[in-house]
């Protein structure tokens, strides 16, 4: 469960805007000084509040990967604390990196006793930046300024967001990190230097009065920069930079740098049912044995906090008033074919078996009553990491959803978080842990499945940067339906995998369709845990709780439609299996804007409303209840309109229609699509029948990844590629490479989808 946010009113969202604005003023000042120049030395009198500009220090680490030092970084950084090394070979599929339009030596830093900054130059009229962690409330983020704080809340087109990440790309062809824990306020070639100043600079203009010549009158001139502006008292920073030659490219470096993408289970990439909050043992296996009634795909069982015999704060341990025998339950879900995942977070109740080991490796306040883990504090994840491996995953538990390890909004003065005041034993600060809680929390929960040689596919409310490796899938409910919807594009930008959860709408319609854009995330969740019943009972959720359910009929109709959602999704199971292999070997996100794909088609810099689902498919959402659209079709090649069986050229603006529930999928010209019957579960042996569709008169070879499913042999070689290929002439062929033993692919048979026969522009 995860803490509903109510939306700000007008009058609130206007008074956020305005303190946002007086704190990005305050927290810029020491930027606009001197950003041109240097600074006068300083007197013996400014002692130790003077600014330094400080030497960099320039190395290329790995191909198109510049890294530039300045003083001694800091102690506990994303680098610092990161779950994996690079993974170099990928960098051997990527084209030799451009020249970049500066030199990484041009980015400076200046070091004073209160804040470091650091200088980008970004002096590229006409071009775009994106990125910056997940951001519910901006696309394009030239001319912002961005406050990057976990938060659990949308706030603006700030930044502020379970995801927040100082890594940015631009159009231009190329990306930049920097390094840091703290709660960076990043101008974004926003603000112009005094050198930039006339002296008889409007004395002949006309008085400007109203709010758009004033606001247009703030625009930045001269040369701009990304400004970093970094809290505290720090020695140093490090940055990096990735070199393109398209921002696609410089995205994928920064995620091989990272350690490459996070490979999820075969089955993880089916439907995760939540079960109601308060559901006990018969109720899990009713939920359970419903689904399976109702013929509705899906994986995993996920319980919510009432599991547990506390929550809010956590005992992780069962309830046996609820869960009077859970390995009983955990075997009779796992004979149907489902994992279990179970809620928590990583505050610990004095109840818990966790509170006497872990109470002087914690931080020095409460939160609900619980320990704040030092996670910094090796002994501390340890002794977290192995509590769950002997009473959790050794008994069955496959998944783990870490909630509450984000951070309240300003708006919210409820007892949320530890403050940024706190003291931990390791040594790191308040805002340090408050920006690295979740990252470290999701390193814990991953080291038993490690050690165990299993894989998992979790949740997290809240990360950092070079998060790819870790499988888990951020995630909330607090978002409107076009928020949900910009949050998955921008993750892949920035080395995240966002999954919005499906709870509630207004209408059956949009349930629909927000469960059809979850059916094309990295996961796919329905989280029913305010729901007593089944969805298909009863989608209103008033009603549900008051035992108010639909008629017989009306039931199975619902069943129905949602079961052909669902279905949209296993069909895909295979492409998105393989797409995922993409993202682990060469950095490339299975879910990603239409920028990473056309990077250089300037039609597509606002498009934040439709996504590429793997290399082929574009996603182009109903949002709302809304059951028809426009959508923009990238230049560079035609696309073929599943639903309509309908050519049609690259560089248009298309309308479409259909029914709710449906996700308009467009195929990009000469793709080969594999599109498998849909199975009700995935098990160890399930054998995907598979029909491919040719798509256009010389399609490229599509590769699927052949392997158990389950364990990391695949990254030692014990894995297939089944290469598919067709030509007009000879048809369809299937060539497998590799050592794994077993067969998940049956190819039934292939069809044609004959070209367009039309030049696209």
């Amino acid at each position: 469960m995860c803490m509903l946010v109510k939306p700000l009113n007008p009058a609130m969202r206007a008074l956020f805007a305005t303190l946002s604005v007086l704190v990005a003023i305050a927290a810029s000042a020491a930027c606009l000084w001197g950003a041109e120049s240097p600074p006068p030395a300083a007197t013996a009198t400014e002692g130790k509040a003077a600014a330094r500009w400080a030497a960099p220090a320039v190395e290329q680490v790995l191909p198109g990967v510049w890294r530039v030092r300045f003083g001694a970084p800091e102690r506990f950084t994303p680098l610092a604390v990161r779950e994996s090394g690079p993974r170099a070979q990928g960098f051997e599929s990527l084209p030799a990196p451009a020249t970049l339009p500066f030199e990484p030596g041009q980015i400076r830093c200046r070091i004073s006793a209160s804040r470091t900054t650091v200088y980008v130059p970004c002096d590229e009229p006409g071009e775009e930046i994106y990125g910056f962690g997940l951001d519910p409330g901006a696309y394009r983020q030239k001319g912002l300024c961005k406050n990057l704080t976990v938060c659990a809340a949308v706030m603006g087109q700030t930044g502020a967001s379970h995801g927040p990440v100082p890594f940015y790309v631009s159009t231009k062809g190329y990306g930049v990190y920097v390094d840091t824990a703290r709660v960076p306020v990043v101008q974004v070639a926003r603000l112009t230097p005094n050198a930039a100043a006339a002296a008889d600079a409007g004395d002949a203009e006309p008085l400007k009065t109203s709010e758009a010549q004033l606001y247009a009158a703030r625009a930045a001139r001269g040369h701009t920069q990304v400004i970093v502006d970094l809290p505290g008292d720090s020695s140093g920073v490090e940055v990096y930079v990735f070199a393109g030659p398209t921002l696609r490219e410089a995205v994928q470096r920064y995620n091989l740098f990272s350690g490459g993408g996070a490979v999820p289970p075969l089955w993880g990439l089916g439907l995760k049912f939540r079960a109601f909050t308060r559901a006990d043992q018969a109720l899990a296996l009713q939920t359970a044995s419903a689904l399976r009634a109702m013929k509705i795909p899906c994986d995993m069982i996920g319980l919510e906090p009432g599991w547990q015999s506390h929550a809010y704060s956590c005992s992780l341990t069962w309830s046996r008033e609820r869960f009077p025998e859970p390995a009983k339950m955990i075997g009779e879900l796992q004979q149907a074919g489902f994992k279990v995942n179970l809620w928590e977070h990583a505050y610990i109740h004095p109840s818990s078996p966790l509170f006497a080991p872990l109470k002087s490796r914690a931080g020095d306040f409460l939160v609900w009553g619980g320990l704040v883990v030092d996670f910094a504090d090796s002994e501390a994840s340890r002794i977290f990491a192995d509590y769950h491996d002997r009473e959790l995953v050794g008994k069955g538990i496959l998944g783990f959803k870490a909630d509450e390890c984000d951070k309240q909004p300003p708006t919210d003065a409820t007892p949320f978080n530890f403050p940024y005041c706190s003291v931990f034993p390791s040594g790191i600060d308040g805002d340090q842990m408050t920006q690295l809680y979740g990252y470290y929390y999701q390193r814990a929960l991953f080291q038993p499945f490690k050690a165990r040689n299993l894989r998992t596919w979790g949740d997290v409310r809240a990360t950092t940067a070079l998060a790819a490796p870790l499988p888990f899938n951020l995630y909330s409910d607090a978002y409107t339906f076009d928020q949900y919807l910009r949050q998955l594009v921008n993750a892949s930008f920035a080395g995240l995998l966002w999954s919005p959860e499906v709870r509630e709408a207004a209408s059956l319609d949009e349930l629909l369709n927000r469960l059809a854009l979850s059916a094309f995330a990295p996961q796919m969740c329905l989280d029913m845990w305010f729901m007593p019943h089944p969805v298909w009972e009863q989608y209103d959720r008033t009603r549900n709780k008051a035992d108010r359910l639909l008629p017989a009929t009306e039931q199975a109709a619902v069943a129905e439609k949602l079961r052909a959602v669902v279905s949209q999704r296993y069909a895909l199971l295979p492409y998105l299996y393989a797409a995922f292999q993409r993202y682990h070997n060469e950095g490339l996100p299975p879910v990603r804007s239409l920028l990473l794909d056309f990077p250089t088609d300037k039609s597509l810099r606002d498009v934040d409303d439709a996504f590429m689902f793997g290399d082929s498919l574009l996603a182009a959402p109903f949002v709302g209840e809304a059951t028809s659209r426009k959508v923009v079709l990238p230049r560079g090649t035609s696309w073929y309109e599943l639903r309509t069986k309908r050519w049609h050229n690259g560089g248009s603006t298309v309308t479409v229609t259909g029914s709710p529930g449906e996700m308009p999928l467009f195929a990009r010209e000469n793709s080969l699509l594999p599109f498998a019957e849909p199975v009700q579960q995935v098990g160890r042996d399930t054998v995907f029948e598979i029909v491919v569709r040719a798509i256009g008169d010389r399609p490229a070879p599509f590769t699927l990844i052949e392997d158990d499913g389950t364990s990391f042999d695949f990254d030692s070689g014990a894995a297939n590629r089944v290469v598919l290929t067709w030509t007009p002439a000879e048809g369809g062929k299937v060539e497998r490479k590799g050592t794994f033993s077993g067969r998940r692919y049956k190819i039934q048979r292939w069809e044609s989808v004959r070209g367009p026969g039309v030049s696209p522009p």
